[in-house]
């Protein structure tokens, strides 16, 4: 009787277990669909006014390491360090008593042969009276002509070598090649400087100032419209944490290439720096002047997501995420106006779109309706 109840029991235990192993593989062979909660944004379309800002460095617009264009030793220094220099002011002063005595050398030379070339003229023309009368050869007369084209072709050489002695002389004092600061005394009374090898200072020009910074290579298009229609404005800021003035200046140089490894271009703006206040190295921020995007598509800077084939984001229809492919055209503070297949209304997802793949499905949880007018878009990346 018990083995009978036994066999009951196994057959029972088979028959359930094999149901809900039908059970198991019918779930797994029909799988319900996974949805996604997302936020989403509504597509705006209004006027937005965007510019463009980056972090920069403040740069000399003129630097220079001043070197001795010849071989002597320093006899006077004639600037303080750090003094505003300007243009054509003597700095130092090499011992110039060598350079003195070959000038007066050459001189004197140049002058000896100066007579020799008067008495050849002389003799010269004495020399083609005597001719007319016969009383010389032809011979006698190139002899003659020869002697005065040498004598002035010495004289030549002489006002030469006169003329590169009284440059070496000049070169004596060196001097500052245009307006700016000083920096240290890099050399001491007494030391001897080889040419064209020992720095003695370095000047910088900060009057104007120049400010170089970059910005990605999708704006330049709009950099070179700007550019044609006039001059580019600018502001920059020092970045000290303070309250400080803002300054206005104006683009004066665009690269002539891109940078491939950054993806960015760069750029240089003049400032006017009367008192020096800023100096190279400085870190600014810098703004350009803002231009007005009319009737531009207008999203949460935070839907957009790089994907394999470019930036794109997720646009919610019927609870269905698709993936649309857009263009960047600027962005700052949570927003960028974008072009692409949108439309204004649509809502585009903006938190949970790293979980979605074309086609998800999707439940909103919330949708977000701030407003964007009045942006500045950033150059930094």
């Amino acid at each position: 009787m018990n083995i009978w109840r036994w066999l009951i029991l196994t057959a029972v235990i088979a028959v359930v277990g094999y149901r809900f192993s039908l059970n198991e593989q019918a779930q797994q062979s029909s799988p319900a669909k996974k949805t996604t909660q997302v936020v989403v944004a509504p597509v705006k379309r209004e006027t937005f006014k965007a510019g463009w800002q980056a972090v920069g460095r403040v740069v000399a617009k003129s630097s220079v390491e001043l070197k001795p264009r010849i071989e002597g030793q320093i006899a006077r220094i004639l600037f303080e360090e750090g003094a505003q220099l300007n243009a054509g002011q003597v700095l130092f002063e090499l011992d110039d008593s060598d350079y003195r005595n070959k000038w007066q050398q050459a001189q004197a030379v140049l002058q000896q042969d100066q007579a020799l070339l008067k008495k050849a003229q002389a003799d010269l023309a004495r020399a083609k009276v005597l001719l007319q009368k016969k009383f010389i050869s032809e011979a006698d007369m190139n002899g003659y002509q020869a002697t005065a084209q040498s004598t002035a072709a010495q004289v030549k050489q002489d006002q030469a070598s006169l003329d590169i002695a009284a440059r070496n002389l000049e070169y004596t004092k060196i001097r500052a090649p245009f307006n700016g600061r000083a920096g240290a005394h890099l050399v001491s009374v007494g030391a001897t400087v080889q040419a064209y090898n020992t720095v003695l200072t370095t000047l910088n020009q900060l009057d104007p100032i120049a400010v170089s910074f970059t910005l990605p290579e999708k704006y330049l298009a709009d950099l070179q419209q700007s550019l044609r229609s006039g001059s580019l404005a600018v502001t920059a800021q020092v970045n000290t944490g303070t309250d400080v003035e803002q300054r206005h200046g104006s683009v004066v140089f665009v690269d002539n290439n891109v940078d491939s490894n950054s993806g960015t271009i760069a750029l240089k703006a003049d400032f006017a720096n009367s008192h020096n206040e800023w100096l190279p190295g400085q870190y600014v921020t810098v703004k350009l002047a803002p231009r007005t995007l009319k009737q531009a598509l207008v999203v949460p800077a935070q839907a957009l997501q790089q994907g394999a084939d470019g930036l794109q984001l997720f646009v919610v229809k019927n609870d269905i995420a698709r993936k649309i492919l857009i263009t960047e055209l600027a962005s700052s503070d949570g927003w960028s106006a974008i072009a692409g297949a949108l439309e204004e209304g649509d809502l585009v997802v903006t938190d949970g779109q790293f979980r979605l793949n074309d086609g998800s499905s999707v439940r909103i949880a919330h949708q977000n309706q701030e407003s964007s007018v009045d942006i500045t878009a950033s150059g930094t990346e």
